[in-house]
């Protein structure tokens, strides 16, 4: 059980730490694109150091160069004159020299390949510094379109929920005075029923009982009763 609840407690953390990754994505993307502007910078410098060492030592190469030629020279002029052994000294001058001179190429050559290497990184992620950049504009752009349009369906979300609150209230509004009707047509029907009013009228219009009599029925029966016959 405990074992389980540890697995469920490093899921959740999980869970939260991915959230805070997902909400932050843009953030943490431009801050990643940052730090690799900078370990870019660093190579870039690096690259420049390499190369202001790799001109040295081709500087010495070329100095060493210089001065055996010119020790071949020296040694010549002496075989020439018959100092012989002075000629011996002044080769075994050029061979040491020369054994410094191989050195010197051979760390020229050194610096030569991992310039180039580093020149090839370099390239490579300025390339890819750049298509990440204008990937990360298209998302930014459609991040902006996105809350764009959900702010508007947000906000249509809340007009059409305050339209439905509205009607709503309308319809409640329509049904309370639906009801005070009632209750004063039953009010009014009680009056009715108990000063007998209601009862009358009833009896008039069945025909019953004693009706208000109309001017035409007056004038008729008066002139019935001046038309009949004197007795």
């Amino acid at each position: 059980m405990l074992s389980k609840i540890m697995t469920a407690l490093r899921g959740k953390a999980t869970e939260t730490g991915q959230t805070v990754v997902d909400s932050q994505a843009l953030r943490i993307l431009d801050q990643e694109i940052r730090d690799s502007e900078n370990h870019l910078s660093q190579s870039k410098t690096e690259l420049t150091r390499l190369m202001g060492q790799r001109q040295l030592n081709s500087n010495k190469a070329d100095t060493l160069e210089s001065k055996i030629a010119e020790l071949e020279k020296s040694a010549e002029a002496a075989l020439d004159k018959g100092e012989e052994a002075l000629a011996v000294e002044v080769a075994e001058r050029m061979v040491a020299l020369q054994d410094d001179l191989e050195a010197e190429r051979a760390i020229v050559s050194e610096y030569d390949a991992s310039i180039e290497k580093l020149r090839g990184a370099i390239r490579g992620t300025d390339n890819q510094l750049r298509q990440l950049k204008q990937q990360v504009s298209v998302v930014k752009a459609t991040e902006s379109a996105q809350k764009a349009q959900s702010a508007v369906a947000s906000r249509h979300s809340g007009q059409n929920s305050a339209m439905s609150s509205a009607m709503e209230s309308l319809d409640r509004i329509k049904e309370r005075q639906q009801l005070n009707s009632a209750q004063m047509q039953a009010a009014d029907d009680m009056a009715a029923e108990e000063s007998g009013s209601s009862l009358e009228a009833r009896l008039k219009a069945a025909g019953i009982g004693g009706q208000e009599r109309k001017a035409d029925d007056v004038l008729a029966r008066l002139k019935a009763k001046k038309n009949a016959p004197q007795e």
